[in-house]
């Protein structure tokens, strides 16, 4: 008989660090007709205001094979994965027509930094099949 231990260590799952940048957007628009009929076109410009949040999470997990009776280590293995999220939001400043449609899609991005419990599953599910697959071939005689 065999004793599975199991144990999640140095797990760290850091603040967001934010990174700013700016981009300039312009479009052509057009802003009426002369006398002739033909369109007469004036370029809008904008400036992007853009966040950058990014962290890496990382955890290893301690995968310790024993034989109950004489206490002899079968196996000790380490895994180790990481979890990297990013995410962009924007403001703006100027004429709103000079913006993309990528560019209101970082405007309106409202999301949040995923909590702890969420990054601890994407680890868990990360490090699973890894730890699973040793324990398969420890017991594979």
């Amino acid at each position: 008989d065999w004793v599975v231990d199991l144990n999640l260590r140095n797990m760290d799952i850091p603040y967001p660090i934010t990174n700013s940048y700016t981009k300039n957007a312009s479009a052509r628009v057009q802003i009426g007709t002369d006398t002739a009929g033909r369109p007469v076109y004036n370029t809008v410009y904008a400036t992007l205001n853009i966040s950058r949040l990014s962290f890496t999470a990382s955890a290893d997990m301690e995968l310790n094979i024993k034989e109950v009776k004489t206490k002899k280590n079968i196996r000790y293995r380490t895994f180790r994965e990481d979890y990297r999220w990013q995410q962009e939001r924007a403001t703006y400043n100027g004429d709103s027509r000079a913006l993309s449609a990528a560019d209101w899609q970082l405007i309106n991005n409202n999301d949040n930094a995923p909590r702890k419990e969420d990054v601890l599953n994407e680890l868990y599910r990360k490090l699973y099949p890894s730890v699973l697959n040793n324990i398969r071939n420890a017991a594979d005689w």
